[in-house]
């Protein structure tokens, strides 16, 4: 049985964060198992907050994890504070021969620009060097490119300077925000890109949808998928869990698989 910790937040509406991660882990018959970096919830007013769990809990969490059993893939998502980055760095320093997808998450509404831009400088000096596969979204690119990305030109362009900042490859999510009928998403693989298409839909149940897709790749490449059939498993498998999502309450809706496992085809 393959075995993949995801390292991240908990979003209790299960869209996103380690909950959207574990339940595709499973969707593709491997045992995930999780380290909480924070906790979201909403305040008294309605407003989405997280609280950061202690540094000293994350690694402890980490160090459990490590002594109980081997692990077949690490899966990085939400990490929220400056501390978590220096407790991972040293988890992965442990690993070889695994995969391990970042999927970099940068701006925070509840902390300054000054902050996030710390927390985004020490992630590319501390955490790239280690991905095997970065999954930025095009906001998160466009943070690390420095300017707008928004058409698929500057988004080959933006990945080509987002893997020499150490990743071994990237993947941008363009998703819906880049003009036209198809949802795009662009892989460099430092030598190569490839571009992975799906016609746009329309349905709102999108909450999540970049924390499945990185997921997703994860364990795809724990199964031993080469990385372009990885990203084009994961795509449909993502296509397929906005197609089936499921409402919330105030009209916003989050990604869902229905339970099934994956039985899909590449396309790309």
């Amino acid at each position: 049985m393959k075995k993949i910790v995801t390292i991240g937040g908990s979003d209790p509406f299960a869209g996103g964060g380690i909950q959207s991660d574990l339940k595709t882990f499973e969707n593709h018959h491997i045992f995930g198992m999780s380290a909480l970096t924070c906790i979201g919830m909403l305040d008294s007013d309605g407003s989405f907050i997280l609280e950061t769990i202690p540094p000293e809990w994350l690694a402890k969490q980490l160090d459990s994890i490590q002594r109980m059993t081997d692990l077949d893939g690490i899966k990085i998502g939400l990490l929220h504070s400056l501390e978590a980055i220096d407790v991972v760095k040293d988890f992965l320093t442990y690993f070889e021969d695994i995969p391990i997808v970042i999927d970099p998450v940068f701006a925070f509404k509840e902390t300054s620009n000054t902050l996030n831009q710390a927390y985004m400088q020490k992630m590319i000096q501390e955490l790239f060097p280690f991905a095997d596969i970065l999954t930025p979204n095009l906001k998160e690119a466009s943070l690390l490119y420095g300017q707008p990305v928004q058409t698929f030109l500057q988004m080959i362009d933006c990945a080509k300077y987002i893997h020499s900042l150490g990743a071994k490859n990237v993947v941008i999510k363009g998703g819906t925000r880049i003009i036209g009928n198809e949802a795009l998403d662009v892989l460099f693989n430092g030598k190569e890109t490839i571009s992975f298409r799906r016609e746009k839909l329309e349905e709102q149940t999108v909450n999540g949808a970049g924390c499945t897709f990185a997921s997703a790749i994860a364990a795809n490449l724990a199964l031993d998928y080469p990385l372009a059939d990885a990203v084009a498993r994961s795509k449909a498998f993502v296509y397929d869990c906005i197609l089936n999502g499921v409402m919330m309450n105030d009209q916003t809706g989050s990604v869902w698989s229905k339970g099934k496992g994956v039985e899909i085809t590449n396309e790309y």
